[in-house]
């Protein structure tokens, strides 16, 4: 039999002859690879996504604050109206084109 020159690199002839303690750490590092890289990922592509909503929320935050602005401007507007149709008469023509006619 051959002399070994480095006994921490012995090739094996069948599964069984090799030492428990070995297989289980070859298992402990692919698993740890594996949720590493998975992790990884998750950080990587969870970023892009989180960038990408902020910058599309920032962006739409202005077009919708200047919606919202010119809504709330039409609902002060319609309330002053029927604010002016409650104090007079509320049969004039004014009045009744400033209350809602579809009861609501």
């Amino acid at each position: 039999m051959i002399k070994q020159e480095y006994p921490q690199f012995t090739i094996y002839a069948d599964k069984p002859a090799i030492p428990g303690y070995q297989r289980a750490w070859v298992w402990g590092l692919a698993a740890l690879a594996i949720l590493l890289s998975g992790l990884a990922a998750g950080w990587l592509f969870g970023g892009v996504r989180v960038l990408s909503m902020t910058r599309a929320s920032s962006l739409d935050g202005a077009a919708l604050l200047a919606r919202q602005d010119a809504i709330n401007q039409q609902l002060r507007e319609r309330i002053a109206g029927l604010e002016r149709a409650l104090n007079g008469d509320a049969c004039t023509p004014t009045a009744l084109k400033a209350l809602p006619s579809d009861g609501g």
